[in-house]
């Protein structure tokens, strides 16, 4: 189930042309008329359209706590549901039109799991409060438009995330076990990250520090037990946040990303030591493979052989060559005969022995064989040798690769 949801999102995210936020390109920017002012984690609008669905969630971190609607907003197709999640943090929320929208879930309510939805019909601008919190900046709106999921304004180039080498900012200049690579995790359903791992003069890094993964992908950061109390918190308005710092070890603190973007984070308690780390989500704009300096782009896209296996691989290859090899070495063995004579000093004919007189015995000679080059067979030899090997990598494919047994040992 889980790969099946990744891959949706991963589908979803690879089609729309966000810029290197995730967010619309300034081109579809709507005018909201200073409506986000004083959001502070709205950052652009975030296209979701070709969904069927789309949640947004209701007590997300920002605005100096758990204000917020993540994303503040967002842009969807006519007809499409879109559904609002309380996290149960931050008191009692509501999702209330401004002025005389569509939207009113009613009176305030802080149970997790909550659900409040609406299908847009109509295009426009809904903007939308919760009303006990307004004035923090608990606010969104949300864009209702037909078309595709972003064009681009470039003959409708998609892009597919942060660029390959992305500007952290000197983000990592103060982190000792970071050096300039960003991990390449893309396509993985999970990723795991080290919490309290050697660095920075102790047991205070992340490991690794910067990580690449895909929409959709759920991150888990887990504690090694050393260097004291850690937690992961984002920086400024991120999404994440394991609460207080905790030593023991075994812990684990998980969170799925599925907008793309660069996302910071730090250990508070020892950000100063440079306990400092980022996930960017989504390919790099570029199309390669790998982040910066990050060795293979695609795992497990290539096939890699040990040595055994190179060497039984050359030896497969010289099985399969070695009919056609022998038919050559026949074949010039046969053109590179020298002409013979008889007694008359006439050629005698290459392809058979010499006639003799008949001797005089009871019994028949017996012909034993003769080295002509017969074609034929040779044909036959080496389509049965094709058939034979072409048998021989199919069953290597299915047993070495497929199934990941080694035949080798």
């Amino acid at each position: 189930m889980a790969l099946s949801r990744r891959q949706f999102v991963g589908a979803a995210a690879g089609t729309a042309a966000l810029a290197a936020t995730g967010t619309a390109t300034a081109q579809e920017e709507p005018d909201y008329g200073g409506w986000f002012d004083d959001v502070s984690n709205y950052d652009g609008t975030v296209d979701k359209r070709g969904q069927d669905t789309v949640t947004i969630t209701v007590g997300a971190q920002g605005n100096n706590g758990a204000f917020a609607f993540d994303p503040p907003a967002v842009m969807v197709n006519p007809g499409t549901e879109v559904v609002w999640e309380w996290t149960g943090e931050g008191g009692g929320h509501n999702v209330v039109s401004d002025g005389d929208g569509p939207l009113d879930s009613g009176g305030a309510v802080s149970e997790a799991g909550t659900t409040y939805s609406h299908t847009f019909e109509s295009e426009g601008i809904f903007k939308y409060v919760c009303v006990p919190h307004e004035a923090l900046g608990m606010k969104g709106a949300v864009v209702v438009r037909p078309g595709g999921s972003g064009g681009s304004g470039s003959g409708g180039q998609q892009q597919q995330g942060p660029p390959a080498n992305p500007d952290y900012g000197g983000w990592f200049d103060d982190v000792s076990n970071y050096d300039g690579t960003t991990v390449d995790r893309t396509g993985a359903d999970s990723v795991e990250i080290s919490v309290g791992a050697q660095g920075n003069n102790g047991a205070f890094a992340f490991d690794p520090p910067a990580v690449r993964v895909t929409p959709g992908t759920e991150v888990t950061w887990k504690w090694t037990g050393e260097g004291g109390g850690h937690n992961v918190v984002s920086d400024g308005d991120g999404p994440l946040n394991s609460g207080d710092p905790v030593s023991e070890s075994g812990t684990t603190y998980s969170h799925t990303f599925e907008e793309m973007g660069v996302y910071k984070y730090v250990c508070t308690p020892h950000a100063s030591l440079g306990m400092k780390g980022a996930v960017v989500v989504g390919g790099p704009l570029d199309g390669s493979g790998g982040g910066s300096g990050g060795g293979s782009g695609q795992e497990g896209s290539g096939i890699e052989l040990s040595g055994p296996q190179w060497l039984l691989s050359g030896s497969v290859l010289l099985a399969f060559f070695s009919p056609l090899l022998f038919a050559v070495a026949m074949r010039r063995r046969q053109n590179g005969r020298p002409p013979q004579t008889g007694d008359s000093g006439e050629l005698r004919r290459a392809t058979g022995p010499e006639p003799v007189e008949e001797a005089a015995e009871t019994e028949p000679a017996v012909e034993l064989g003769h080295d002509e080059y017969d074609p034929k067979g040779t044909a036959a030899l080496v389509a049965f040798y094709f058939v034979l090997i072409a048998l021989l990598w199919v069953f290597m494919y299915f047993v070495e690769f497929l199934g990941r047994v080694s035949i080798i040992g």
